[in-house]
């Protein structure tokens, strides 16, 4: 018969035994586990980017858009949509083909001898402002030798992705500067009609290649950079949108806008919260939507026959970057 002393001796054998063979773990079970301090210079996002895209109802960007899977996020949507772009893309030259296209897609609805102009009067005395389409730097051939007095009676094609902050930069040509033998897409990049718009060849050359910055009211500078104005700011964010998904990293928003970059899905993609903060503030004009729907049909004259997808729908741009700061934008493509 085992004595008392021998059971609690091989007692004590058995404890010894299983704390030997434990981990020490001092964490209650219903603790979560610890993470890392957020980066202060990255911007909080909020995940609920589950909303449903559909595929829209009119026939045409129906057509558009038939091989993208909406149902995608991040990267892999973006990618699809890159792909898009590019396959539907009709390079038009520099000249004349820009010109003679924003002599159609940006005329006054009111008056279609008429352009309308970007960033509005020189020195942000208006949001909007139409000018004679014969009266262009391109009709008067002054450039470059034009006065300040003789640039405020002109307008010319205004790069709003500036050339210079491109990273290779944009060229025009192949006589251009800019042009590398060993970038070609530099040049598709310089005369994508997506980034150019008619503006006041004065205020045109105060913007210069300033970055975009935050503000308020009517176009002008701004603390550190350029603010296009509250009537196009929107227009502005989706352009840069297109750009960096059209040519990646060669236009990447950061190098032409003042923001902080944007982490979604564990990605840092280059975009920054300024364009996705514009993109949900300023809403999609019918005058945004008509440039879009020109270009989108091959078959009209000078048209690049792509479209700019966050003019379809701004909601794809929290789709692809998330929507930090709870800057979401209007889901135009929704089961009802």
């Amino acid at each position: 018969m085992i004595s008392l002393k021998k059971h609690l001796l091989l007692f004590a054998i058995i404890c010894i035994t299983l704390l030997g063979c434990s981990t020490k773990d001092d964490t209650p079970i219903n603790s979560k586990p610890e993470t890392e301090s957020p980066d202060p210079s990255t911007p909080a996002i909020d995940h609920n980017y589950t909303d449903i895209i559909t595929s829209p109802s009119s026939s045409n960007l129906k057509e558009y858009y038939n091989k993208i899977d909406f149902s995608k996020r991040g990267q892999v949507l973006k990618k699809q949509l890159h792909d898009l772009l590019e396959e539907t893309h009709q390079h038009l030259n520099y000249t004349p083909q820009v010109w003679e296209a924003l002599k159609i897609t940006d005329i006054n609805p009111k008056n279609p001898e008429e352009i309308i102009q970007i960033y509005g009067w020189p020195e942000g005395k208006h949001q909007y402002d139409y000018q004679k389409k014969t009266q262009s730097i391109f009709n008067r051939n002054t450039y470059p030798n034009a006065s300040d007095q003789e640039r405020k009676a002109l307008w010319e094609r205004e790069h709003v992705f500036a050339k210079s902050n491109a990273f290779p930069r944009l060229a025009t040509s192949k006589t251009d500067s800019y042009y590398d033998n060993n970038n070609p897409i530099g040049l598709i990049a310089g005369t994508d009609i997506h980034s150019l718009r008619p503006i006041n060849g004065y205020w045109n050359n105060v913007r210069s290649n300033l970055k975009f910055a935050d503000g308020s009211g009517n176009s002008g500078k701004v603390t550190g950079g350029w603010y296009p104005g509250d009537e196009w700011k929107g227009d502005v964010a989706r352009m840069m949108m297109y750009m960096h998904v059209r040519y990646g990293n060669q236009c990447v928003a950061s190098k032409n806008g003042i923001g902080r970059n944007t982490v979604f899905m564990g990605e840092i993609d280059g975009m920054i919260d300024l364009y996705l903060k514009w993109n949900a503030e300023d809403p999609v004009s019918d005058f945004e939507r008509y440039r879009n729907e020109y270009h989108g049909n091959k078959n009209n004259s000078f048209s690049q026959g792509n479209r700019n997808p966050f003019i379809d729908n701004p909601y794809l741009a929290n789709a692809i970057w998330g929507m930090h700061h709870s800057y979401k934008a209007e889901n135009n493509w929704t089961y009802e």
